[in-house]
């Protein structure tokens, strides 16, 4: 088992797959990092890419709203607390700062005795805490895909307050994955969080971190 060749690489699979990722470059040194943000915009994002299964935020690996006065020295901090940490370190991921919306995951594993499932629930904090996911072994059909999403216990949040969420361009991330998982040679895929978006402000979703391991 690996895990894919570094951050990027995961993100160009996404891409294959035409499954929406927030505007992202991996920088090297702090000079890049200066470099890729004033180009992606301000206010960043800034994340540790690593390889390791770890949660970044518990590690200091994620900034959010970085200024750009205050890039250098975060890729610098964000250095300091994977070697503390004892984190492989492969550079910092420079990221447009994406409009909030409903967090969900979608991840895909294989199973041993059902081979590739695809999990949904909830994303964000919430993901370990609730543990309101619905799975279903793949290749699964867009009926399957609209079910997933139905029958969480918090499906409700998707249609709240007169606010509709896009759930079709969430089936459709669901459906792609899907597809990833029973053509390519992946063993773990975690998309969280992925941002769901009313369709008051135009929809769509957007995968805001990857994790892939290969088989």
């Amino acid at each position: 088992m690996r895990t894919a060749d570094d951050t990027m690489d995961a993100i160009e699979l996404l891409a294959r797959y035409s499954i929406p990722f927030v505007e992202s470059a991996v920088a090297k040194t702090a000079e890049d990092a200066q470099r890729f943000a004033d180009s992606i915009g301000y206010p960043i994002a800034m994340k540790i890419a690593t390889d390791e299964p770890v949660h970044k935020t518990d590690i200091g690996g994620v900034r959010l709203n970085v200024a750009p006065d205050a890039v250098r020295q975060t890729f610098n901090d964000i250095l300091k607390s994977a070697v503390s940490a004892g984190v492989d370190f492969k550079g910092v991921l420079i990221q447009q700062m994406a409009k909030p919306g409903i967090e969900v995951i979608v991840g895909l594993k294989q199973d041993r005795a059902f081979g590739p499932v695809v999990l949904f629930g909830l994303g964000g904090i919430y993901a370990e805490a609730l543990h309101d996911v619905s799975i279903r072994v793949c290749p699964i059909t867009e009926q399957d895909a609209k079910e997933m999403v139905s029958e969480l216990k918090s499906s409700a949040i998707f249609s709240s307050r007169g606010i509709e969420y896009d759930t079709s361009a969430l089936v459709s991330v669901l459906m792609k994955a899907s597809a990833m998982a029973v053509t390519e040679p992946i063993r773990e895929l975690d998309l969280n969080p992925v941002i769901v978006y009313p369709k008051s402000s135009g929809g769509g979703c957007l995968v805001v971190d990857v994790r892939a391991v290969r088989k």
